[in-house]
């Protein structure tokens, strides 16, 4: 059973021909195939091991006319063949950037599902300005953790966004989970903001502390 992060990222999934950058074990292709959400699946990992595993246990299901495994550093090595989704989970918001910027073929027409580990406003602010657009954004609650999961699309169109897109993105702030995720954006940015006395991040975060009233 998938955890709940990579469920909310299979939810996502709009079409027939995904992508899974950085696939560790595999086991979002397998949840995709096996519950008809897609046809078929391009499953990668810049890592041999990881991807060995992987094919392991697709080769288990029997799913491996649907679902191939390539060694590949983020989407360099991957065909485009008509893929319609982009699935790239479990990774850092930079690391995420240098993906998209590598990628050797064109975005357009491709449904974009990120989860960043760190570095969402990085991840955020970038996409903005380089023609990006976030459809949905979900906080998706595993323990102790909060993830921000987001479905993108590249529009060709770049806009200089604001604070609260940069911080909070798509997340409602009515939902209890939109609205915890945003409250503990703003306990870090306090934290800097004590540590440095950084009168610009006091007026970011008086903005962002509007928007929850």
């Amino acid at each position: 059973m998938l955890d709940a992060r990579l469920l909310k990222c299979a939810e996502y999934i709009q079409g027939s021909a995904v992508c899974d950058v950085g696939t560790d074990h595999g086991q979002l292709p397998v949840y995709l195939i096996r519950n008809k959400l897609c046809q078929k699946v391009i499953a990668c990992d810049i890592r041999p091991k990881p991807l060995e595993a992987a094919r392991q246990n697709i080769t288990k299901t029997g799913l491996t006319e649907q679902i191939q495994t390539i060694l590949s550093d983020g989407l360099q090595m991957i065909p485009d063949a008509c893929l319609t989704d982009i699935v790239i989970a479990g990774m850092g918001g930079e690391t995420m950037i240098h993906i998209l910027e590598t990628c050797p073929w064109s975005l357009e027409q491709k449904t974009l599902i990120l989860q960043p580990m760190t570095k969402h406003e990085i991840l955020r602010k970038w996409l903005y300005e380089n023609g990006y657009a976030i459809l949905q954004e979900t906080c998706v609650p595993d323990g102790h953790f909060l993830y921000a999961i987001m479905q993108v699309i590249y529009t060709g169109q770049p806009v200089k966004p604001d604070d609260l897109q940069i911080y909070f993105g798509k997340m409602s702030l009515t939902d209890p989970d939109g609205r915890a995720y945003a409250e503990h954006i703003l306990t870090q940015l306090r934290k800097i903001r004590d540590g440095r006395q950084d009168m610009a991040l006091s007026k970011t975060i008086d903005l962002l502390e509007g928007a929850l009233l």
